[in-house]
Formats: structure tokens, C-alpha cells, sequence
């Protein structure tokens, strides 16, 4: 009986194939598509004054900031310093995440930073310090960055 169905079941698959193939487009496929720039009939939109332009932000913000990321150590405690130092002429309001892995397990800190221009000079450049369980291991910094 098994032997029956096999060849029944790949003449079936033929005939699906080509009935696809017979059919064509299909109708949504072949109506134009309206081009963007054309407006539906009725009154015209009133005009619109040019506004002045405002600073543009970079494309992406991580081209704007420098990070550096180092331990320190403090008698017999540990920690993790996170410089970050904004180079554009906007202020950022940046979340900053870390995780650091170690012999003595996982420590995670998390804060948020509002980095001034380039041009305020010291504003621009903020560090965030974390206590970890020892020097070394695995750092994951992650930031996340907007335009205040």
C-alpha cells in the first residue's frame, strides 16, 4: 500500500507545480502602484514657511563619544571605572550598563549620565565607578544615548 501512495503523492506534487505556473500573476501584482508624490484630488495643502534648521545630530551617536574602562585598586578592594567623554555639540543623556565576570563570579551596575556639549569643557566627560569582586575577567559596557 505504501508502495502505491509514493508515486501518487509526487504526481500530485507535479500537477500543484505546474498549475502555479499556469496561473500567473495575480491580480494585486498587476495594478500600478500609485507613485508617492501624488496627491489625492481636493484642495491643495497650504504652504508650509521653510523653518530654520537646527543643528544636525550625528547618524549615530557613538561616534560622538570616547570610552575608556580600566580597574583601580584600592587597598583590598577592586573596582571598575567607566570615563565617557562626549565630543559633539550636543547634550546626551546616556544609560550606561556594564557587567563584569570574574573568578569570583558576575557583578552588574547600571547608571545614567547627562554629558554636556564638547564645548562645555569638563561637563562633557563623566565616569562612573563600580565595585567588582576582582581585577580582571570579562567587561560588557553597553550605553544607550539620546539627544537631550
Amino acid at each position: 500500500m505504501r508502495a502505491m501512495l509514493a508515486p501518487l503523492a509526487l504526481l500530485f506534487c507535479l500537477a500543484c507545480a505546474a498549475a502555479a505556473q499556469d496561473a500567473g500573476p495575480r491580480p494585486a501584482e498587476q495594478r500600478p502602484l500609485a507613485a508617492p508624490g501624488n496627491a489625492l484630488p481636493g484642495p491643495a495643502a497650504p504652504a508650509v514657511s521653510p523653518q530654520p534648521a537646527a543643528p544636525a545630530a550625528p547618524s549615530d551617536l557613538q561616534t560622538c563619544l570616547r570610552q575608556t574602562g580600566e580597574f583601580v585598586t584600592h587597598g583590598k578592594g577592586v573596582t571598575y571605572v567607566i570615563a565617557i567623554a562626549n565630543t559633539c555639540e550636543q547634550r546626551l543623556r546616556c544609560a550606561i550598563f556594564a557587567n563584569v565576570t570574574g573568578v569570583l563570579g558576575t557583578t552588574l551596575g547600571r547608571t545614567v549620565m547627562v554629558l554636556e556639549a564638547a564645548s562645555h569643557g569638563e561637563g562633557a566627560k563623566k565616569t562612573y565607578t563600580m565595585r567588582v569582586k576582582a581585577a580582571g575577567g570579562i567587561i560588557q559596557v553597553s550605553r544607550d544615548c539620546r539627544v537631550l
